[in-house]
Order: C-alpha cells, then sequence, then structure tokens
C-alpha cells in the first residue's frame, strides 16, 4: 500500500458566481491512504486523474488547482519534533550554532 500527496493552489471566489473573481489563497495538501500500489505503478496519466479528482471538491465559493503529486512508499519519518526546529530556530538566529559562527542577524 501507498500514500499520495497530492498539492494544490486553493483559491476562492470574491465576487459573485455569475462573474467570479478568483483569488489564491495559499496551498493545500490533499492525502490519499492505503492506495494499491499496484493501481498506482500502473496507470496511465496518473497526474490528469488526480487532477480531476481535485476538481470534484470545487464549488462557487472555494476551489483547487492541481501542482503537482507524490507517491510515498514507506511511512512518514517523524525524526524531527518541534524542539528540534525551535533550537534550530535558535541556532540560526545567531545562538551557540554548530559550525561556530554567529549570526550577523539581528531579532
Amino acid at each position: 500500500m501507498v500514500q499520495i500527496r497530492i498539492l494544490t493552489q486553493y483559491l476562492e471566489n470574491y465576487s459573485d458566481t455569475d462573474v467570479p473573481y478568483w483569488k489564491k489563497k495559499g496551498g493545500h495538501t490533499f492525502t490519499i491512504k492505503d492506495v494499491n500500489s499496484d493501481l498506482v505503478m500502473y496507470s496511465n496519466n496518473l497526474s490528469k486523474i488526480l487532477a480531476n479528482l481535485v476538481e470534484t471538491e470545487n464549488n462557487e465559493h472555494s476551489k483547487y488547482e492541481y501542482i503537482e503529486h507524490e507517491v510515498l512508499f514507506q511511512e512518514d519519518d517523524y525524526c524531527i519534533d518541534n524542539a528540534m526546529l525551535a533550537q534550530e530556530i535558535q541556532n540560526y538566529n545567531g545562538k551557540d550554532r554548530k559550525d561556530g559562527t554567529t549570526s550577523s542577524r539581528n531579532t
């Protein structure tokens, strides 16, 4: 079994449905879990199929545009946690950098 992540552009309609005005509001990731790997590997034009699938989530107020996808053949690796990220941010901002230098950035 594999997992598919579909990366999309999220847009919102700032007008009415007769004359829509779509504004980009950021990205959104759809995740499909427990997909048969043979189904993915032997699919013709998986990108187009996933783009069509994403379009089914659209409505008059919001929509998603397919950007790309990735197929994950293994479980997510959660070896980096929030504490490690916070420590790295502190290090980058000039405190106790591992390479022995200090940042010239003022925070």
